[in-house]
């Protein structure tokens, strides 16, 4: 039952040389949201109706949860009310509401803290929903991203103030603050005024039964201020005007930032017998133009574009947060070219942003293969199951997974990662599927998709219809995508490469989302279901083990955060929580339904021109 629990945050290798650029310029990291958890407390929490226990031992249970797995930086408090006068004086009763954690950042005190105070929680008084949401607002303080996060189970005993007029006096002071809400085994008249609180401010509503059903919300609802994508790397400022400037990248992750239409440069040191892989990953915090391109190539410095030991691209086709991809140097004469003192040059193109627009996060990855690290193996994360397979906010945490079937909520606008691994020989199907419900706002573009990237971090092909996407349509219900089931085999400098992107054995990455959704969809909570399934026999042979790093691409160290665990270098920046591709990737709707039904809704990606020519 807790599958679904907190849905709802080698250098020897090289030659001695100087690391990237001592001066980085990474993107500006906006502030997490400041979250400010509000916990019904009131007597009837006693009722032992939470799936073999009592409402109150199912939130304890939930907002442990909630501390275990809030990232570091991201400020959160908590108001109980109801939990200190048992009495029948209404006037006490309705005043009874307490901050009992100053938002603040979730460090190991800050932590331990409040999960002491959540194990002597009592509930026994009334219900002080207007009055606490007040409080609340005046907790966050008057600026930055703010949200309330409510937990109820039942409506209020205490108006005035209307809990529902409360939040609309909230949203008509221009706070930037949204009310979420779940309503905990609530009755109908009172899951009418917990949904008006969160209509009135543009937060979310959700339903919980039982302790694994609000584990899962409230989780989902907490996750809306700490997510889309978190973007991660040490920090570094690539050259704009060629190889002979730029700095020297060695295997790891790096942050790097897209400005107006300029690309970046890198040395990188690589010999003729290594081989050479480079992904760069641009992360879309304010959405970007259908056709965006993004360009990796790698080879001896010199006249033109450095290309004779890689050179991929990826264009897309829109729904997606992110543009990504990668390549590696094969075996044979191309690879082998030399570059003066084994240093080459890498290029990334940017054709996604123009001039005047905001700067944009890169993450570039950087891996060298050789005997060295074929002798050392592969390093790969143990398999996660149950609650602690909750999907990451990027590649680096992608939640590593193996074959059986996931089941969380995500709320509409995330993109959860997750990982496999992969060798030669073997056959990789993925089923996702997701539950839309009846009133879900419709938009001509808005799709159910499942994005499958390979080991270059490179979008591949999901299914033999070339869709990037499961248009909504207007369909409710259950809706699935199938993505396989594809061979993976290993590239050969005798023969083309892999147009499905199946030619590279090792790590694997499923992202899925409700794509391009109507504006009022965002934040509506929704099941969803990822069904791996890994067949065939893995061929024997030598596939090259890359390394990046000693702490880089390895995937998540340790359960928790949806994008909080500790990997390598600490996240330098995030995607906003209102980076939705909806505004610039979205067709303009009349426009997108006639490009829908003249292509037979179907787009095809353009993509992958492999060859160094």
């Amino acid at each position: 039952m807790l599958a679904a629990v907190s849905v709802l945050l080698l250098g020897a290798l090289l030659s001695p040389a100087a690391t990237a650029s001592a001066s980085p310029a990474s993107p500006e990291a906006p502030d997490p949201a400041r979250i400010d958890l509000v916990l019904d407390l009131s007597g009837s929490m006693n009722e032992n109706d939470a799936g073999g226990q009592t409402r109150l031992a199912a939130a304890k249970q939930a907002v442990t949860r909630i501390i275990d797995t809030a990232p570091e930086q991201a400020p959160l408090g908590l108001r109980v009310y109801g939990a200190t006068y048992p009495g029948q004086d209404k006037k006490q009763g309705c005043a009874d509401t307490q901050q009992v954690l100053p938002v603040t950042p979730m460090d190991k005190a800050a932590r331990a803290d409040a999960k002491q105070r959540v194990a002597g929680f009592k509930a026994v008084g009334f219900t002080p929903i207007g009055v606490s949401l007040r409080e609340a607002a005046k907790d966050l303080g008057t600026s930055g991203k703010r949200r309330i996060v409510l937990v109820s189970d039942g409506d209020d005993t205490c108006a005035p103030p209307p809990p529902c007029e409360v939040a609309r006096e909230l949203k008509a002071q221009g706070i930037d603050l949204a009310v979420d809400v779940v309503g905990f085994r609530t009755p109908s008249s009172a899951r009418t005024q917990l949904k008006c609180i969160a209509d009135a401010t543009g937060g979310s509503y959700a339903d919980a039964e039982d302790a694994d059903s609000l584990t899962a919300n409230l989780g989902t609802l907490f996750r809306k201020g700490w997510r889309t994508y978190h973007a991660t790397g040490k920090p570094v400022a690539g050259s704009l005007a060629g190889c002979q400037d730029a700095p020297l990248v060695t295997p790891g992750q790096y942050l790097d930032r897209f400005t107006g239409g300029r690309d970046l440069y890198y040395k990188v040191k690589k010999r003729p017998d290594q081989r050479l892989q480079v992904s760069a990953t641009a992360v879309a915090e304010e959405g970007y133009s259908r056709g965006s391109i993004i360009t990796v190539a790698a080879g001896p410095p010199g006249d033109g574009e450095p290309r004779a030991w890689l050179r991929e691209f990826d264009q897309s086709m829109g729904w997606a947060n992110i543009i990504s991809t990668g390549g590696r140097s094969k075996p044979g004469s191309g690879n082998e070219t030399p570059a003066p003192d084994d240093t080459g040059c890498i290029v990334v193109e940017n054709k996604v942003t123009k001039s005047g627009d905001k700067p944009m996060p890169v993450e570039l990855l950087v891996g060298i293969a050789d005997k060295t690290t074929q002798g050392a193996g592969a390093r790969t994360p143990q398999p996660r199951t149950g609650a602690d397979a909750e999907g990451g906010f990027s590649f680096n945490s992608a939640t590593p997974i193996g074959p059986g079937t996931h089941r969380q909520s995500i709320a509409v606008g995330e993109a959860p990662f997750w990982r496999v691994e992969l060798k030669a020989g073997q056959k990789l199907t993925v089923k996702a599927g997701v539950d839309i419900p009846a009133d879900f706002p419709d938009s001509a573009t808005a799709g159910w998709a499942v994005t499958v990237y390979n080991a270059q971090r490179e979008s591949t092909q999901c299914n033999k219809d070339n869709r990037l996407t499961e248009l909504l349509a207007g369909r409710t219900g259950h809706i699935e995508r199938v993505c396989g089931p594809w061979e993976v085999t290993d590239q050969d400098e005798a023969k083309s490469s892999d147009s499905k992107g199946y030619d590279v054995p090792g790590t694997y990455y499923i992202q899925a989302q409700v794509a391009e959704p109507h504006a009022k969809a965002k934040g509506i909570v929704v099941p969803i279901s990822l069904t791996v399934d890994i067949s065939g026999t893995p061929r024997s042979g030598n596939s090259p083990v890359f390394h990046f790093g000693d702490d880089t691409a390895q995937g998540p160290s340790q359960p928790g955060a949806n994008g909080s665990d500790k990997q390598g270098p600490s996240p330098t920046a995030a995607a906003k929580d209102d980076a939705s591709p909806v505004g610039r990737l979205a067709l303009p709707i009349g426009i997108g339904a006639g490009v829908l039904v003249l292509a037979g809704i179907t787009f095809y990606a353009l993509r992958r021109s492999r060859a160094a020519s």
